[in-house]
């Protein structure tokens, strides 16, 4: 490419196609909004988690009010339990002084172990609804990153749509500056790779791959004039001599 010599308006183009190729690289980077992504995930991770805490307290809010009722159900055997003995000592037919004796000690028994049993359901209730006071402050936090996780996306689709719209407007710059490049050079400049197609050197280094040039190389790409073309020996980017 040593023998390639561009005229002014050529080396004009190349040179703002190379500029547009930069900014391309930059909008094409932040189109993947990797910041953003990663805080989604993150508030999507975080929100599986609340939301997986809320089954929990859930499941513990349930247990505790089975655990309730089961209470209950026992408390209310008893108590049927005391109704017919009760009714049994006062009746007091066939029944002996120590008869009557051992059926109020029954009685006594009983509603101490009612008292006991009402004690627990007590205790199953508050734990009830402490567990339904935590699932819904968590439910209500699970929400919050929810709102938060749908804010952040919103904003993402926003600036996705704003930089769509400025990658074409430089693609379409470049494709109206290709026409001005030499058509010999448009396969080579269309071409993809690892690096640009095209550069320039900036301190005696490609501007593609950052290698110092060469000895031999630096000393034909000092005796080009502006507009000469030289490869890179490291990547093998087109690198334009400006002036």
């Amino acid at each position: 490419m040593a023998d390639t010599q561009l005229t002014d308006d050529q080396t004009d183009a190349l040179r703002e196609w190379i500029e547009a190729g930069s900014r391309l690289r930059t909008l094409t980077h932040e189109a993947k909004q990797v910041e953003r992504l990663e805080a989604l995930r993150a508030l999507a991770s975080q929100h599986g988690e609340l939301q997986a805490e809320v089954s929990r307290l859930a499941g513990v809010q349930a247990e505790h009010e089975a655990a309730a009722q089961d209470a209950e159900k026992r408390a209310d055997d008893l108590r049927e339990h005391v109704h017919r003995t009760e009714t049994r000592l006062n009746d007091g037919t066939g029944l002996t002084s120590r008869d009557l004796m051992g059926l109020q000690d029954e009685i006594a028994g009983l509603r101490a172990r009612i008292d006991e049993i009402e004690g627990e359901q007590v205790e199953q209730l508050e734990a009830a609804e402490t567990a339904a006071a935590q699932k819904d402050e968590t439910a209500g936090r699970a929400e919050e990153v929810a709102g938060r996780g749908r804010t952040l996306q919103a904003e993402r689709a926003s600036e996705g749509q704003r930089l769509a719209e400025d990658i074409a407007k430089v693609d379409g710059t470049r494709a109206a500056l290709l026409e001005r490049i030499p058509a010999s050079l448009h396969g080579r400049l269309r071409g993809g790779g690892e690096y640009p197609p095209a550069a320039v050197v900036t301190s005696g280094s490609c501007g593609a791959c950052g290698a110092q040039l060469s000895g031999m190389l630096a000393d034909i790409y000092r005796n080009l004039g502006p507009g000469g073309l030289l490869e890179c020996d490291g990547c093998g980017t087109l690198l334009l001599k400006l002036a």
